[in-house]
């Protein structure tokens, strides 16, 4: 492949890749720039400056000390910890310029030899891919991230590039729907429970003190029972366990988030979602902590935790989401419709618990493989726990 070579620039600094391919259009060459567009693991990019780059890593400071993550950030986490397969599919990538290049693609790995490169878009995926496996020595699963990459040494245009990049930024669903107050009742009605409890309305609500909307959303259509209907599992006219047993869930964010919307938009139509909502949200959001921080859980490599003395105390989110929505799909069976419509949440105080984290963890070891990921979206381990809580109804019949 024929690139741009170096002529007595500064040391080169080499990307490995796995694939790399000229996407010049007739403007670059005109302009005698190049373009290339390609995917290559992780650590890759590890190495790479952000000097041009006109926003720099927002989880640290000017210090380089760590400060509190981005929402963009904690979605990239949370890909990493809880969908890596799907990395270079969910994540935009990043962009890179540098002022030459030189590409091997005959070495082993293929690698590009890049003269004063920076990164201009992407600082925020570069540096929780840092930050995620330097806590995490023992982790060398990189997952492919996409990338483009401009050689161009025109300065004004470099730093034109980078504003535009930057500054394309989507706005959210959750900022459009707080702006709407689609979020002010279920609010409302928690702060009758909890006075301290603030919602996260915008993207730039960046405080412990503001509760994860999104993430609510999420666990309140996972633990919504199966009789009570909800927008898009409607619109899909053959039910299926993953639409039963909410699989969706767990991957869907923007669906939950959606179906959401609509049940507050029109709860004529949607009167039990609406109420259940309502209704189940601060007992719901306890239940997700105590399932995302229980000891039992302890043994689970994929879980999180401080070891002291020999022994792993669990972090207060230290067990995956994965291993997380299928139990509280499974919790929706204690879910009663009270009088005048409302919803409660009564789990009965003599529940045995240490048998339905054991339950579980053997879902996540067996027919996960001790992959939790796949816990999360294998409906036949939604189905398995809904069984464990029936056998408890039968046997306390």
């Amino acid at each position: 492949m024929a690139a741009q070579a170096s002529s007595g620039r500064t040391k080169p600094v080499y990307l490995t890749y796995n694939t790399l391919r000229s996407v010049n259009s007739p403007e670059d060459a005109q302009a005698g720039r190049k373009r290339y567009c390609g995917v290559a693991p992780a650590n890759s990019f590890f190495d790479l400056d952000t000097d041009e780059n006109v926003r720099s890593y927002l989880s640290r400071d000017e210090n380089g000390d760590r400060r509190k993550s981005t929402k963009v950030n904690v979605a990239i986490r949370e890909t990493l910890a809880e969908h890596r397969e799907d990395f270079p599919l969910l994540n935009s990538g990043i962009v890179i310029v540098a002022r030459e290049a030189k590409i091997d693609d005959t070495s082993k790995p293929p690698r590009v030899a890049l003269y004063e490169p920076s990164i201009i878009n992407g600082a925020q995926t570069q540096g929780v891919l840092v930050d995620f496996f330097s806590e995490r020595e023992e982790d060398a699963n990189y997952p492919s991230v996409n990338f483009e990459l401009i050689v161009t040494d025109d300065e004004e245009l470099i730093a034109s590039i980078s504003i535009a990049r930057n500054y394309q930024n989507e706005v959210t669903n959750l900022s459009i729907y707080g702006r709407q107050g689609r979020f002010d009742e279920l609010e409302e009605e928690m702060k009758k429970q909890d006075s301290s409890i603030q919602l996260k309305k915008r993207e730039t609500d960046f405080g412990e003190e503001f509760l994860d909307t999104e993430k609510l959303v999420q666990v309140l259509t996972a633990m919504t029972p199966t009789e009570i209907r909800l927008p898009s599992a409607e619109k899909r006219k053959i039910k299926t366990p993953e639409t039963i047993y909410r699989v969706y869930a767990y991957r869907h964010r923007s669906r939950c988030l959606t179906d959401f919307a609509e049940v507050m938009d029109k709860p004529e139509d949607w009167p039990e979602a609406y109420r259940f909502f309502l209704d189940v949200a601060v007992d719901a959001w306890k239940l997700y902590g105590r399932f995302k921080g229980e000891q039992t859980f302890s043994r689970l490599v994929c879980v999180k935790g401080e070891t002291v003395s020999g022994k792993k105390y669990v972090d207060p989110d230290g067990v995956p989401d994965g291993i997380v929505f299928p139990m509280l799909s499974s919790m929706s069976r204690f879910a009663h419709h009270q009088h005048r419509g409302r919803w409660s949440l009564k789990i009965p105080s003599k529940f045995p618990w240490q048998t339905f984290f054991q339950a579980s963890i053997t879902q996540e070891t067996t027919t996960a493989g001790n992959n939790p990921q796949t816990m999360g979206k294998k409906a036949d381990c939604y189905i398995a726990l809904h069984g464990s809580i029936d056998m408890y109804f039968a046997m306390s019949a």
